[in-house]
């Protein structure tokens, strides 16, 4: 077992050399002990005894090195391995057409191939989505399409999805994908299969914190309406970044020395995110009221604006309700039998 083990902390170092400048010097015969190697891996994966424990064990080792790998990667090493070196222009020429050849070779070297190619053309396609989204997903069509492709590709992962998330490029574009998959109708099984555990892993709290600063405040209202398992690492981001918000008594104002590290968001972002949550349904709006007030009461229950952060959400959460509540009053019944048939 500790030998099994010991082999499975080899592939994390044999991925990374293959996304690196070492291949530089690689020939032909260096592509094809290290495609052995990945022959090897997938062989390691097909020996694992069925324990769970086992595959815990084999998890963390494999983790061991921080590179967020899992059982699926040691699985479908070939074509990882395959797609990095594929992927790097460092590669000489001489190396890359003897990763074609052995690539090609075999009764299943076409299907091989075409699993690659379809993998880089989804990784390309979803680089091509705007810089900034709009207010809602639906109102993106590019960002919509995206998301659709993910869970298209989710879905021909066959329990693997975990290693097309990690292979995938994460950052802006990835993100959008997501929170649009996550987002759209018919889609919800594979995303809550998939995506959610994917953003809500433990070890990858910088990611989620990413992927929400990326979304404008109504994707974000909209997924945690959607997903409930998002609402409480949601709200608790949003705690993280009203405390460190502070008070300018000679501007009259909040604000936040440390927005260009990602560790807050100015007054006015988080002020329209936490008004856009409680907008939304229920049992969201209250638990995000409740919240408030639990802050609120920790910072010292004060009723002054300029005081806490907490109390001057809460207040101009009360104001908005209040205006919503006027405007009602004020729409002519005609207006009013108008609305509530939206």
């Amino acid at each position: 077992m500790e030998t099994l083990l010991s082999q499975a902390e080899l592939l994390p170092s044999l991925l990374a050399a293959s996304r690196s400048g070492l291949v530089r010097g690689w020939d032909a015969a260096a592509v094809r002990r290290a495609l052995s190697w990945g022959r090897f891996f997938q062989g390691l994966h097909a020996r694992l005894p069925p324990e769970r424990g086992v595959w815990a064990s084999v998890e963390r080792r494999l983790r061991s090195r921080g590179a967020p790998l899992g059982l699926g990667h040691l699985k479908r090493c070939p074509e990882l391995l395959g797609l990095a070196l594929l992927e790097n222009r460092a590669l000489p020429s001489e190396a890359c057409r003897a990763l074609l050849r052995a690539l090609l070779h075999g009764e299943d070297g076409e299907l091989r191939a075409h699993r690659l190619a379809r993998r880089k053309a989804a990784a390309q396609l979803l680089l091509l989505l705007p810089s900034a989204p709009p207010s809602s997903p639906h109102e993106a069509p590019p960002a919509r399409a995206q998301g659709q492709l993910l869970l298209a590709r989710l879905r021909e992962e066959g329990g693997e999805e975990g290693a097309l998330l990690e292979q995938l490029p994460c950052g802006p574009a990835l993100h959008r994908a997501v929170a649009a998959a996550l987002l759209e109708p018919g889609g919800e099984a594979e995303a809550r299969a998939a995506l959610l555990p994917w953003l809500l892993q433990q070890q990858q709290q910088p990611r989620l914190a990413a992927f929400f600063r990326l979304l404008p405040a109504s994707w974000a209202a909209s997924l945690c309406s959607r997903h409930p398992e998002l609402h409480a690492p949601y709200l608790s981001l949003l705690a993280a970044w009203g405390s460190r918000l502070r008070y300018d008594p000679l501007r009259g104002e909040w604000g936040a020395g440390d927005l260009e590290e990602g560790a807050a968001a100015p007054w006015q972002e988080v002020r329209e995110r936490v008004g856009c949550l409680c907008q939304g349904p229920e049992p969201l709006r209250s638990a995000v009221l409740a919240q408030l007030r639990d802050l609120k009461a920790q910072d010292g229950g004060f009723e002054v604006r300029g005081l806490s952060v907490w109390t001057d959400l809460l207040l101009d959460v009360q104001a908005s309700a209040c205006k919503e509540k006027l405007l009602a009053r004020s729409l002519p019944p005609a207006a009013k039998s108008f609305e509530n048939l939206e």
